[in-house]
């Protein structure tokens, strides 16, 4: 008479089921194909799917299911839209009648088309768009010569630091500014007093400085069209792709460069730590000289008094940067930015 079995532990799977449905998955689901579709119009990418019907519809499936419905459902996507260009051309120029000033860009019809179940490339667009109104299409252009009256807006802390040197400040004895503030409640991140802030090294020395000491960088960086800050751009997106490979930058790119009068965060930065601090410190370092017996000429001169006042300018930025991060967030503050948000992280 065989022996009887004992169980010595815990069962591994007491439910006996295993990775096999006992019924097709769209059998169980019959809408699953309609979500799907709606996740596409609403831009959800496809890597994202499987958790979005996790959480939405407490389903468990996997990328490479998703991927076979949406082939053999004949969903609609960017790559299959089963439009010809001609349909394509005359979904653009239906939606278009909606924006009778030309205001919206490609992105924006390509949103409001793909509410619709209609997904055309951007590129696409901005072609069909360039031939039925060329002069909307010319002002959507980065280089359109058109001022945006709008207030900032910041997601939060280290969003998106702004860049950019000064070198007007103090420009009589020859020292120079670069920093670096946040754009969320304005924080200055760092200042350096530097003898030139035009060398092509300096701005992305001090960048990966800053980054290092923190332990983390913004997800955008803005700076003016400078050609020292070329090498700076290039380092922010390739940290971006190594750290940050999921967020697009055709969505949030890395680096912004614009004209200065656009890198709204950082000059307006600039105003208060002259008026403030440094034009104290060029009043005393004007009335000095005559007194001190300092000779321009000089080259000894020169040395030591660029030495000695390039210490005594890093001694004030520190000491703003200090006072800086004290600020507190004003209560009942309703704007985008706070008007007076501090954030040391």
């Amino acid at each position: 008479m065989p022996a009887e079995r004992t169980q010595k532990g815990p069962a591994n799977n007491p439910s006996g089921g295993n990775q096999h449905r006992s019924r097709p998955l769209l059998k169980e689901h019959p809408e699953l194909p309609k979500w799907i579709q709606e996740y596409i119009d609403d831009g959800v990418k496809q890597a994202d799917m499987p958790q979005s019907l996790l959480d939405d519809h407490g389903i468990t499936i996997g990328l490479r299911s998703i991927e076979r419905i949406i082939k053999t459902q004949d969903l609609r996507t960017t790559r299959h839209s089963g439009l010809t260009d001609t349909e394509k051309a005359a979904s653009i120029l239906e939606i278009t009648q909606e924006d009778p000033l030309g205001r919206w860009g490609a992105r924006k019809i390509k949103e409001k088309l793909s509410i619709k179940t209609i997904h055309i490339p951007r590129s696409f667009i901005a072609d069909i768009r360039g031939v039925l109104d060329r002069d909307a299409s010319n002002m959507r252009k980065p280089g359109a010569k058109k001022v945006h009256t709008r207030g900032l807006w910041s997601a939060g802390p280290n969003e998106e630091w702004c860049v950019d040197g000064h070198e007007k400040i103090l420009q009589c004895m020859g020292v120079g500014v670069w920093g670096i503030i946040d754009k969320w409640g304005r924080g200055e991140r760092n200042l350096w007093a530097l003898p030139s802030v035009r060398t092509p090294d300096i701005p992305p020395a001090l960048f990966l400085r800053e980054i290092r000491a923190r332990g983390g960088m913004p997800l955008q960086t803005t700076s003016d069209k400078g050609s020292e800050t070329g090498v700076l751009a290039a380092i922010q997106t390739s940290l971006r792709q190594i750290y940050l490979p999921d967020l697009e930058l055709e969505t949030v790119p890395a680096h912004l460069s614009v004209k200065s009068v656009y890198n709204i965060t950082r000059e307006r930065g600039w105003r208060p730590i002259w008026e403030k601090e440094l034009a104290n410190v060029k009043y005393a370092y004007e009335s000095g000289k005559m007194a001190a017996g300092y000779h321009p000429e000089d080259p000894i001169h020169q040395g030591v008094a660029l030495w000695l006042w390039a210490k005594i300018v890093q001694l004030r930025l520190d000491n703003i940067k200090r006072e800086n991060a004290r600020h507190h967030v004003l209560s009942g503050n309703i704007a985008p930015i706070p008007d007076s948000s501090r954030s040391g992280g």
